[in-house]
């Protein structure tokens, strides 16, 4: 990495629809980085249309956003006061069941892949499955082998606890969580009580180098949409005590801009005419405290009022994310 001093702030998931208004939020709310949202269970050619989108998008606003391949280039846009955008997955679905495709994303300028989106794919389980495989043995493994040579971030935040732990087994290389919050801190009288991580895995996700995104996703969030900005406070204190303060960071999951429509596309897909959570297709409200991106100063201020040194709250703000990212978005060293 460079030697950037200003401290960065990084949100590690964002999927809202994205146009202008949202890049001035992000700059209204300090954000150097976003990773966003190419693809849940877009096919190759639909995820190459959302990348067309996104390079129309960085044309037009090219005073507000641009694209990031590694994290110099992260600390270079976030020096001239613009938000780096790093392209990511929700799901490894536009790989299809073709290995060559994940190199070809990465040169188009993928950084992080999430291996499942909540249900069974070719290369793992996803976290709704009652019975988790785990990482195939052929493609998922071949998967995982080949973005750790081209510099792909594995992100396991919706795979079912043993597809996680069968990644970092595979990964020669640090692993991520993106967006998620502790099981054991929020519990399980929540929406989405599958979603959240158990402390052993972000352990060891965290002792392998990786870090974990705490969400304000309010159906994964203790108190949902009534949660206060204390309470998310007392889950980043909690977690940093059990977990470690180098493997903490912000993984918003924020989302905007969407009919409520797009609720039944990221349950069901195309693989069933509903979704099989027994739920309402509706957004639930964000916290009064977290309207937008925006609100991101708050955030910051509350967390300064804690118990963190200043050292600490850049970890969490973004340095432990550039870390990563530093260590991850490179080819893997030939020895």
């Amino acid at each position: 990495m460079s030697a950037f001093q200003t401290p960065l702030l990084i949100d590690c998931l964002q999927v809202s629809n994205p146009c202008r208004e949202r890049f001035l939020e992000w700059r209204t709310g300090g954000l150097d980085c976003v990773h966003v949202t190419l693809a849940i269970w877009e096919t190759a050619r639909e995820t190459l249309s959302v990348i067309g989108k996104w390079n129309r998008l960085f044309a037009a606003n090219d005073d507000l956003i641009a694209l990031a391949g590694n994290a110099g280039e992260i600390e270079r846009i976030a020096a001239s006061g613009r938000t780096a955008v790093v392209f990511g997955f929700q799901n490894s679905s536009p790989f299809e069941d073709d290995i060559d495709l994940v190199g070809i994303f990465h040169t188009l300028g993928v950084r992080i892949v999430q291996l499942t989106y909540n249900v069974q794919n070719n290369i793992g389980s996803g976290c709704w499955e009652d019975v988790d495989h785990g990482i195939s043995q052929f493609f998922g493994r071949n998967v995982v082998r080949e973005m750790n040579a081209l510099g792909m971030l594995i992100d396991i935040s919706h795979c079912g606890p043993k597809t996680g732990f069968d990644a970092l087994e595979y990964s020669e290389r640090p692993i991520a969580i993106t967006h998620a919050n502790p099981s054991e801190f929020v519990g399980f009288d929540i929406e989405l009580n599958r979603r959240n991580k158990p402390t052993d895995l972000i352990r060891a996700v965290a002792q392998a180098g990786g870090v974990i995104g705490l969400s304000l996703y309010p159906k994964i969030m203790r108190g949902g949409s009534q949660a206060t900005l204390d309470d998310f406070c007392d889950m980043i204190e909690w977690t940093v005590e059990h977990i470690g303060i180098d493997a903490v960071g912000f993984g918003t999951d924020y989302y905007t801009g969407y009919p409520v429509e797009a609720v039944d596309w990221w349950r069901a897909g195309r693989w069933a005419r509903e979704s099989p959570l027994k739920l309402p297709s509706a957004f639930s409200p964000w916290p009064d405290w977290f309207a937008s991106p925006a609100a991101f100063p708050g955030v910051m201020a509350a967390l300064r009022a804690r118990s963190f040194s200043d050292q600490d709250i850049d970890k969490i703000a973004g340095g432990n994310w550039l870390r990563l990212f530093d260590e991850s978005f490179g080819p893997l060293p030939i020895d």
